[in-house]
């Protein structure tokens, strides 16, 4: 079994080494009197060391406070995994590997990938509550995972409108319409069947065990995740 206690202290040593390692190229810089291209992405790639250490720390002490890893599983699994190719990534950018376009490219694909894993992961929670609920549940994961792969040609194909046509595009809306509808149908259900049941913890992460560790408000990561894709679908209109 996992302790996230190990994975706290070794994103700590991950962070202090950073650290470290960025106060010697500075002493060297200064010592040698010249902060030539070497030096400078030397301590961006630190810099990202850190940057992608305080996240999963972030995540860590979050879930402390509202048991994010027991309820929402799948999604911090992905999410891990996410950061970890993130930090690849900005690695290939930094040092020039590839160009600022395709890095860019990707980071929308991994924030593609990480909400449709937390949409995915949020209906699972309505399942086995009514059988009706577990069949909206399942239709909604059909066209959530639709949704989810028809983005990622327009992230990397230039002139997507012109190269995909005018009918994947409507195809796209289409789904992310039914997707919505089922999504705000299923929360209406989850509602009601509350409502019905109130011995059962009204906990949106996990309803159906009781006693659990409160959840409290959303996670702080989830609504920058959310800011971001609003960010991202602004620059698709505009």
């Amino acid at each position: 079994m996992i302790k996230y206690s190990d994975f706290k202290k070794f994103f700590l040593y991950i962070l202090i080494g950073s650290l470290v390692i960025a106060a010697g190229v500075a002493v060297v810089t200064v010592l040698v009197g010249e902060f030539n291209e070497v030096l400078s992405r030397s301590l961006w790639t630190i810099g990202t060391a850190v940057i992608h250490s305080l996240v999963s720390l972030g995540l860590l002490w979050d879930n402390d406070r509202q048991n994010t890893f027991e309820n929402f599983s799948f999604f911090i699994n992905i999410l891990f995994f996410i950061i970890g190719l993130s930090f690849i990534t900005s690695i290939f950018g930094i040092w020039k590997i590839f160009p600022i376009e395709i890095i860019w490219k990707l980071f929308q694909s991994y924030a593609i990938i990480v909400a449709t894993a937390f949409h995915g992961d949020t209906l699972s929670k309505a399942l086995d509550k009514e059988k009706y609920m577990s069949m909206i549940a399942y239709a909604n994961y059909i066209f959530v995972i639709i949704v989810g792969l028809m983005l990622q040609p327009i992230i990397f194909i230039d002139n997507a409108t012109r190269v995909l046509g005018d009918m994947y595009f409507r195809i796209l809306g289409a789904s992310a319409i039914i997707d919505g509808t089922l999504s705000v149908l299923l929360i209406i259900f989850y509602k009601l069947y509350m409502s019905k049941h109130p011995k059962i913890q009204e906990n949106p992460m996990d309803p159906a065990v009781e006693n659990k560790k409160p959840a409290g408000k959303s996670s702080i990561w989830v609504w920058l995740l959310i800011i971001y894709l609003i960010i991202l679908v602004l620059r698709w209109l505009f």
